[in-house]
């Protein structure tokens, strides 16, 4: 099971290499607070139902994608463009393995027209594990139906399949400090207003998570963005990414 994601993974990461030379590049970042617990307080079998609450949001400095939009501006100055707010409850089939249900509200800030709104509800699929020693390897399976419930595309469906590979390894002699590495491919299982069928976006990131007391951490890292777009250049965002976690 693990080979095969990471395989679908690394062959889907290789795929758009060739593409990159058509590719606008523009630099943002992804800030988030991530809140989760059980319900183990409630009864010893409720440490088996998880629940989790995030809340992120997304800058992008893409003027150099619509100069008329920003005249003047050559600086480095980032817009918000999106918030997403994700919540979910999951239960745990074995020690290393759980299925989780979510729904994502997405509210959207282009850079000229209204804002508009998306509903995302999906279904996970996680397995975690010790490999190759000290490394932690993460896989997370999700289906996703896109819903736009506000614009021009307002009533359209897009499903959605997403699979992420990840590994973290402590960094020795650094105590509660490790780094991670991982992969997430995106695609369209149907035809729709959102993107392309088939392959639309791959997720390449790594950084350092440091866990600052038992309940409290922090992650750094980058994120690059790989979008996939029909009948234009694609894009490839560079963000930096930082999320801190609270465990109840």
């Amino acid at each position: 099971m693990l080979k095969a994601q990471v395989s679908f993974v690394l062959i889907s990461f290789l795929t758009i290499m060739p593409a990159l030379a058509d590719t606008d590049n523009i630099f943002g970042s992804w800030t988030s607070v991530t809140l989760h617990g059980d319900f183990g307080s409630i009864s010893p079998e409720g440490k088996d139902f998880r629940w989790m609450v995030i809340d992120q949001a997304r800058t992008r400095d893409d003027k150099d994608l619509n100069p008329s939009r920003f005249p003047g501006d050559n600086g480095f100055s980032p817009r918000f463009t999106e918030n997403l707010l994700w919540i979910q409850g999951g239960y745990n089939l074995t020690e290393h393995s759980s299925i989780w249900l979510g729904y994502t509200h997405d509210w959207i800030k282009p850079v000229s027209g209204a804002h508009f709104q998306e509903s995302r509800p999906y279904q996970d699929y996680l397995w975690s594990d010790k490999v190759f020693g000290n490394f932690t390897a993460l896989t997370r399976t999700r289906l996703e139906q896109r819903v736009a419930i506000s614009g021009k595309n307002s009533g359209d469906v897009a499903v959605r399949i997403r699979q992420l590979a990840m590994l973290k390894h402590p960094i020795p002699n650094v105590k509660n400090l490790s780094v991670y590495v991982g992969d997430e491919v995106l695609a369209y299982l149907n035809k729709n207003e959102f993107g392309p069928e088939g392959f639309s976006e791959n997720r390449a990131f790594g950084g350092l998570s440091y866990q600052l007391t038992q309940d409290v951490g922090l992650m750094l890292g980058y994120l690059g963005q790989f979008i996939n777009n029909e009948g234009g250049n694609d894009l490839f965002t560079h963000n930096v990414q930082f999320d801190i976690n609270y465990k109840f």
